[in-house]
């Protein structure tokens, strides 16, 4: 039978060398990559009577891994964004008040992507 010491030695023995190893696989982290991320937000066409870009939108890129970067859209609902990420993959989601959110899922196979996206005006 083990006695109280004997256990509480063996606990403190375990307990640095976990603690040792998560601290080792967190150093620097996973590599990152650094993309460029652009497009357009306009109003999503319902009738000939809208449409056109929406000025002060706001476009947040979120990684799988949760990476996350804003920025909001000029005057001709354009954004542009630099974004740093462990992980290819990402969602893009632009909102403005008076209109649905819209959101797309990016890919980065290449260093540079284009996003467009169209809110639905709110009813």
């Amino acid at each position: 039978m083990l006695s109280s010491t004997g256990m509480g030695q063996r606990l403190f023995r375990a307990v640095p060398v976990a603690l040792v190893l998560a601290i080792a696989s967190c150093e620097g982290g996973a590599p990152t990559e650094t993309y460029e991320l652009s497009g357009r937000v306009s109003v999503l066409l319902e009738s000939a009577a809208e449409g056109g870009p929406i000025e002060g939108a706001t476009v947040r890129f979120t990684s799988d891994t949760l990476f996350s970067r804003e920025t909001t859209t000029d005057a001709e609902g354009r954004y542009r964004m630099r974004v740093e990420s462990d992980h290819p993959f990402g969602q893009v989601r632009g909102e403005a008040p008076g209109f649905l959110p819209a959101e797309a899922t990016v890919y980065f196979d290449t260093p540079m992507r284009r996003i467009d996206l169209q809110l639905r005006r709110m009813r």
